[in-house]
């Protein structure tokens, strides 16, 4: 996996923050959709804003998956989170 530092919150501190009830955020919250199509952009090739996130899966640890979609070609995203706080992101096609 490629450890990608994007200047966004971590997710597993967005979860957390969700979690709490200190802000309404869901899976589909556009502050996660935007960090998501952010992190996808290196892997998919495309411009953020050209990769559509759905069925976004996240967890207080700060693991979590989606499909990020663009060109018509579909991902399998995911991401793993560390104790330090870093994350590392994983994308490929999905498998037919």
């Amino acid at each position: 996996m490629k450890s990608v530092s994007t200047g966004y919150l971590p997710l597993a501190a967005i979860a957390l923050v969700a979690a709490t009830g200190c802000i309404p955020l869901s899976a589909n919250s556009p502050i996660i959709v935007e960090h998501l199509q952010i992190v996808s952009a290196g892997h998919t090739g495309c411009l953020p804003k050209a990769n559509e996130v759905s069925n976004v899966t996240m967890n207080l640890d700060g693991s979590g998956w989606w499909n990020a979609t663009c060109n018509g070609r579909v991902f399998l995203c995911s991401a793993v989170g560390s104790t330090n706080g870093s994350e590392s992101f994983s994308c490929a096609p999905v498998a037919q």
